[in-house]
Formats: C-alpha cells, sequence, structure tokens
C-alpha cells in the first residue's frame, strides 16, 4: 500500500487522480490533530490555505520528513513561497505550486529570508540601533508615546515589578541535568564564575568551546548576544558525565554553532521537533523575534498556550519551543518543575499562568487576577516583568511609568491592530501602536485566544 497524501487547511482542492490515500485534516482538529497526519508518513502534503494558517503547516511538514509538499498557487506572498522553499532546501525536501490550469511547478528559494510570525525585523532592529543611548526613545519603540501620554507616564506610578520566586535556580537548564533528562549541559557563565559552575556538578566532565574568555553584551530589548570589545567575559561551558559528549558538544559549537544546530540540539536533549523547527528559522539571533514566531505558529497551529512554556515570565526550558503547545517542550518543562522544592514548584507555577503583553526582550507585563475572552482580557492588576534584556535604568523607568498609565486599576484589554485599549467602568485609554509593530499577547493562562 502506497504511504498516503495528506490534505491541510481551509481551502479547496481536486484530488480525484490521487494514487492512494488521501488523509483529510478534521476541522478544528488543532495541532493534535496535525501531529498524527504528519506521523502517519504522508508521501506528500497539500496545503489549501493561505497566510500563516499554510505557512506554518508547510514548514511543519518539511520539518517532519515529508518529501514533497505542495502549495495551492497564488494563496502565498512571492516572498513566503520562497522562505519556504529555502525550508525545504535545508532539509533535503522539494516544495512546488500548483492549479489545475497550470499544473504543478517547482519553487525556487530567495537569496532574503523573512521572518514569518515576528513583526518587521529590520524596521525593529534598526529603530533599537538608532534609539540607543536615548532612554525615552528606547523605551517607546512601537508606541506612538505623543505629548498627552508623556504627561500621564510623567504623573504615574511605575508599574510594580514582578517578584521573583524566592531561592529559584538562577539556571534551570541545571535542574534539567540533574533529573537526567539532557545528556550534556550547556551554559553560557561569566568567566569570573567559572569555579563556581563547575563545583556543581562535580559528577561530570566539562568542556570549553574557547579555552579564551571573549566579551559578551546582550542587545537591550532584542536579546541578540554581541560578542565584541565591551561586556562582561565569558566562557561557553559544556557538561557531562560521559567526557567525550561533552567535548563532541563543545567541538561542534566552535565548528558553528548555527550549521551544526541539529547534532547540538540533540546533544542537549532538546525535543527533535523543537530543534527542527529553530533549524528552520530565516534568523536565530534576535531572542524577542522567537518569541513572536513561536507565539504566531501557536495560533496558526490552533495549539493552546502551555503555561510552564511562558518564556516571558521564566524560561523553564532553555530552547526555544517548537510551539507554545508543544507536549514535549511541555513534558521537559514539567519534570523540571517537579523536581524543585513544593514551595517554589507552586510559586513559580503560579507566575507562570497569567497572560503576557510582550513587545520585547525588555518590556513585558503578566495581567493579574485575568480572565481571557477571545481577544480581549480582563484583568486586576498588571506587573512589570524582569527584563531578560534590559533597557538602562531611565528608560525601565519611563516604560514602567507608561505602563503604569495604561494599566492603572485593571480593566479590559483588547490588543487591535492600531492600538492598546484598556477600558473600565469609567474610563477608556488607548495607546497607539506604530511601525514596526510590536506587541502581542499571549494568553498563558492555559486558554487559547
Amino acid at each position: 500500500m502506497r504511504q498516503p497524501v495528506i490534505l491541510l487547511g481551509k481551502g479547496e482542492v481536486s484530488l480525484a487522480a490521487a494514487d492512494g490515500d488521501v488523509l483529510v485534516e478534521p476541522a478544528g482538529g488543532g495541532l493534535e490533530a496535525l501531529e498524527a497526519l504528519v506521523a502517519r508518513s504522508p508521501r506528500a502534503a497539500v496545503v489549501t490555505s493561505g497566510g500563516d494558517e499554510g505557512f506554518f503547516r508547510a514548514s511543519l511538514c518539511l520539518e517532519r520528513g515529508v518529501k514533497a509538499v505542495v502549495l495551492r498557487r497564488g494563496a502565498f506572498s512571492e516572498a513566503h513561497e520562497k522562505e519556504l522553499a529555502a525550508r525545504a532546501r535545508s532539509f533535503g525536501r522539494e516544495l512546488f505550486v500548483h492549479d489545475d490550469a497550470r499544473g504543478y511547478g517547482r519553487v525556487p528559494a530567495g537569496s532574503e529570508r523573512v521572518q514569518v510570525g515576528a513583526p518587521e525585523v529590520a524596521a525593529w532592529e534598526a529603530a533599537v540601533r538608532v534609539a540607543a543611548g536615548e532612554s525615552r526613545r528606547a523605551a517607546a519603540i512601537g508606541l506612538d508615546v505623543d505629548a498627552a501620554w508623556e504627561e500621564a507616564a510623567e504623573a504615574a506610578a511605575p508599574l510594580p515589578m514582578d517578584a521573583p520566586v524566592p531561592g529559584l535556580s538562577e539556571n534551570l537548564e541545571e535542574v534539567a541535568f540533574a533529573n537526567g533528562d539532557k545528556p550534556v549541559l550547556y551554559l553560557v557563565v561569566p568567566a569570573r564564575s567559572l569555579d563556581a559552575v563547575r563545583a556543581r556538578h562535580p559528577g561530570a566532565a566539562m568542556a570549553l568551546a574557547r579555552a579564551e574568555a571573549l566579551p559578551l553584551a546582550v542587545e537591550g530589548a532584542t536579546g541578540r548576544r554581541i560578542e565584541g570589545a565591551s561586556g562582561e567575559a565569558t566562557v561557553h561551558a559544556f557538561f557531562s558525565t560521559n567526557p567525550d559528549l561533552a567535548a563532541r558538544a563543545a567541538s561542534l559549537w566552535e565548528q558553528g554553532s548555527s550549521r551544526n544546530a541539529a547534532a547540538i540540539g540533540e546533544l542537549l536533549g532538546y525535543p527533535p521537533c523543537c530543534t527542527a523547527a529553530f533549524v528552520a528559522l530565516a534568523d536565530r539571533r534576535n531572542n524577542a523575534a522567537l518569541v513572536y514566531v513561536t507565539a504566531a505558529r501557536t495560533r496558526a497551529l490552533g495549539a493552546a498556550f502551555h503555561p510552564l512554556l511562558d518564556v516571558a515570565v521564566r524560561r523553564v526550558v532553555p530552547f526555544t519551543p517548537c510551539s507554545f503547545g508543544c507536549e514535549r517542550a511541555a513534558t521537559v518543562a514539567s519534570r523540571v518543575v517537579a523536581a524543585l522544592p513544593r514551595e517554589q514548584a507552586e510559586a513559580l507555577t503560579r507566575a507562570l499562568t497569567r497572560p503576557v503583553l510582550y513587545l520585547d526582550e525588555a518590556r513585558a507585563v503578566a495581567l493579574e487576577g485575568a480572565q481571557p475572552n477571545g481577544n480581549v482580557i480582563t484583568f486586576e492588576s498588571a506587573r512589570f516583568l524582569p527584563a531578560p534584556a534590559p533597557l538602562d535604568p531611565e528608560g525601565e523607568l519611563f516604560a514602567r511609568k507608561l505602563f503604569g498609565a495604561l494599566f492603572n486599576g485593571g480593566g479590559t484589554l483588547e490588543c487591535t491592530d492600531d492600538a492598546f485599549e484598556v477600558r473600565g467602568a469609567s474610563f477608556t485609554r488607548r495607546l497607539g501602536r506604530t511601525s514596526p509593530r510590536l506587541g502581542a499577547l499571549l494568553p498563558f493562562s492555559g486558554l487559547s485566544g
């Protein structure tokens, strides 16, 4: 019996001439149904939808080993077709377009790749560079902060900072390593702390990707790592109870962490589906863009937002999940949380089970007492999340005051294409959005929306 063809998406196509079984994505089946179809090892996938829905279905098939993916001709922009073709080439697959009038055509890969799901990455990164050293300008990237909002921010109390979980390990990846879930532990360690980190793993061999420590800075907002003349001296350290595995991981990293991402991911114990989705990406350097891409993919594939994968509040897993509904990633996270002392585990779980308004790695807000309802969220209060890639102190304070003015007193938040709007019984506050269009509502309460 021939392997089946799978038909994904909401568009209509005719497969009357198909030789063998045709398996159709069930309406409303979500990620679980897609996973089940791809697991049938189809010989081809036909994607009938366009937009994010179709794009991430096609990418999923390419990542999971479907040899031929066929798009409905005209369903995608040329840039998105060429991006999928680049992904097909990287995985050794084939990408075609088809319609009844012209038949099949192979899609060539483009020279320029695009980060589908992220908001205008080039303009965003340019805005970050232009605003460097200008605190208020950096705090307002993507927001329409006019004179009235400047005045409101000056008068507002800063949004309270979210409280850390007492005693929680700085690197939860070390908990996963102690659990035995990782053949190799990878840490970027300040050179001054290397001996202390090594002492925490007395039974493991250590290999350094580079013997010398190099300065490393993290760019505010994007979270991009920048090696160069500024920043603290750091080393890339790999630990394993098997010395050969630690040495292999360090060697692969030295040879090229990007081109060896799949092999390194396997050594680090990352779920293969998450590693493949990461390998597929056009650009892996902008950490904030990865949050947007993962959120867009989660929605496009009909997955729920699993609270233990809330990377905006705390990275329980160190890798980028293929979606925020990935059960394999959630299982890794669950084992980490289960290994924590009970009070820490409960506090961390409470912290993660909140919707987040995410702008970038410097500006994110968790909503307390929140109830999602479709595209709006009713909340009681808000907290500014500690930033993995913070602005300077003045810029962070202005951002906290700006969001303090927006979220004061609770209400109902709605994110439209043009603005963030908070409505209460006696007020409506509207903070406009500009280009680059930053801001995504991440419904990590466990309910999709």
